[in-house]
């Protein structure tokens, strides 16, 4: 019976250490695909796993870091990848990876420290390198961020990324001439890859080219990554320039079925509603008030939109709605403008 006993734990443990030591790269595409399919706290298990067996494994860390990301839980990222330090897992990819997280969450001080962190960690990381540029270009330190891409090329002279982000630090640094240059080789090398179309029409609007060519390169720039937000936002700029209002309501609602809590681009969105029904007709309005609420809805505390909800009850002759409307603004972000937009509703309201 003892034996018995002693062969059945032993077969246990066998099955628990096969369990334990099983590859890392199986375990991670396990998880790949739980993520895939919405499962994200299984996802995690598989990456606790192989943290635990194989604390080395970098992947493991940036991959959670990344599904706390997605879950608007920054602090949790971070630690995830400060548990990959810990453990002594690829120090330049973390580091850049926390860069990164700061970078996204707009502390662009945390993420320069991070970043200058993982190029002085790993010099020939071309990610890093990558990064510390786009950092410093946002800093308007261009001949450094140009110094950084050119060290990603070297080390990878097909960088897609490192190109682009040389190309649009030419731009800001009034190199424009030279930008379009690298962008028209990129463009010929990869014609399926959106962001140097959007950089080209970035810095085509430096040119005297007509506006038609430049509407061209960044719709295909958004067609070809739909997510690049920077191109996005890029385009939707250039289309609230004296471009067609109707035209420009498209883009924007394209935008926003892309990157649906961008409460400015309901405010845009909105502003253009608000001059079609001055121009035309003031049903456009009701199109204006819902974006309003839209915006409402994700940030309750989002002073402009009720400014605009006021501005929209003043054209539709409701002004007692607007003084409600114009006075919340106020409290929220007290101004000039709110002021004069409440004194403005009481004067119709008399």
């Amino acid at each position: 019976m003892g034996l018995n006993r002693w062969l059945i734990l032993t077969f246990i443990g066998l099955i628990g250490l096969s369990a334990c030591s099983e590859d890392p790269d199986i375990l991670f595409s396990k998880a790949e695909t739980e993520a895939a399919l919405g499962s994200r706290q299984r996802a995690l298990d598989y990456l606790m796993d192989i943290q635990k067996s194989h604390p080395d494994y970098t992947e493991a860390y940036l991959f959670a870091a990344q599904l706390f990301l997605e879950d608007q839980n920054l602090s949790e990222a971070v630690s995830q990848c400060k548990r990959g330090l810990d453990a002594q897992a690829d120090s330049a990819k973390i580091l850049r990876y926390i860069g990164e997280i700061y970078h996204q969450s707009g502390s662009l001080e945390n993420a320069y420290q991070y970043y200058r962190m993982a190029v002085k960690a790993n010099s020939k990381d071309v990610e890093a390198q990558i990064s510390m540029g786009y950092i410093l270009n946002d800093r308007d330190l261009y001949e450094q961020a140009l110094a950084h891409f050119d060290k990603a090329l070297k080390l990878d002279s097909a960088n897609y990324s490192a190109s682009v982000g040389k190309a649009n630090t030419l731009r800001k640094s009034g190199k424009n001439a030279a930008a379009i240059v690298l962008l028209g080789e990129l463009i010929k090398d990869e014609p399926m890859e959106g962001s140097a179309y959007g950089a080209l029409a970035m810095a085509q609007e430096l040119t005297d080219i007509e506006d038609k060519v430049i509407l061209e390169n960044y719709a295909l720039a958004v067609k070809l990554s739909p997510k690049d937000v920077k191109t996005w936002n890029a385009y939707v700029d250039f289309m609230m320039k004296d471009q067609d209002q109707k035209l420009a309501v498209k883009v924007l609602q394209n935008y926003l079925y892309h990157f649906p809590e961008a409460t400015q681009g309901r405010h845009r969105l909105a502003e253009l509603y608000i001059d079609l029904a001055r121009a035309e007709s003031l049903s456009w309005l009701e199109a204006a008030m819902q974006q309003c609420e839209q915006a409402l809805i994700t940030d309750h505390e989002d002073h402009y939109s009720h400014a605009l909800l006021a501005k929209i009850y003043l054209l539709q002759e409701k002004p007692r709605l607007a003084i409600l409307e114009a006075q919340l603004a106020f409290e929220i972000n007290p101004n000039t403008e709110y002021r004069e937009l409440i004194d403005q509703a009481k004067f119709y309201s008399n």
